[in-house]
């Protein structure tokens, strides 16, 4: 197995200003209450930020995507920003909102972390359920990697929701992993790897 990256959490001091202004300004988000919202003071997201890195670093997260899947990063470093407002995370760059509690972060990452690896390493998108969107087909793999490396609680802070408004698609795609069986999805999916 290649070396593994080093993950660098970090506040995304540049980028939060534009999250900022986006969450206090989307029509769909003020619908929310987000336009109300007020963020962190940097004291604040220094505390959580250190907080994070503290629970990261009591998982093998990285080591296990890549055993699970026999894949590597091909990378030294992956870098992951935390900004303040944010409404969901994203995988390419890794931007995940300030508001979690440590373990919630933790899982947060090891999804986007899924997608990362699957990115890297070209995997081809499989449809699992031809009925289902984009969305949930290319979540089967990560709920199916997540249900594999994670213990009990750490799954059962995944599967349950982040938000008041939860997705139907990602609830759909946990399903469609569980009936299938993590391992006879991560097999598709081994055997998609060019």
């Amino acid at each position: 197995m290649e070396k593994l990256p080093n993950i660098i959490i970090q506040y995304g001091r540049l980028i939060d200003p534009v999250f900022i202004f986006y969450c206090k300004n989307n029509p769909e988000l003020k619908k929310r209450g987000w336009n109300d919202w007020t963020p962190p003071s940097k004291e604040e997201l220094d505390r959580r930020i250190k907080a994070y890195r503290e629970e990261w670093n009591k998982y093998n997260i990285v080591e296990d995507i890549s055993k699970v899947l026999n894949l590597s990063f091909k990378r030294d470093v992956i870098d992951v920003f935390i900004v303040s407002g944010i409404s969901r995370a994203s995988s390419h760059p890794i931007i995940i909102k300030s508001g979690f509690r440590p373990k919630r972060f933790v899982v947060t990452l090891a999804h986007e972390l899924v997608h990362r690896i699957l990115t890297i390493n070209k995997i081809p998108k499989v449809i699992f359920d031809e009925k289902e969107s984009d969305t949930t087909n290319n979540h089967v793999i990560v709920y199916a990697v997540l249900k594999k490396i994670l213990n009990d609680e750490m799954w059962n802070i995944t599967i349950k929701p982040v938000s008041k408004y939860p997705s139907e698609e990602y609830v759909k795609a946990r399903e469609i992993a569980e009936k299938i069986g993590p391992d006879k999805v991560i097999e598709t999916i081994v055997k998609t790897s060019p």
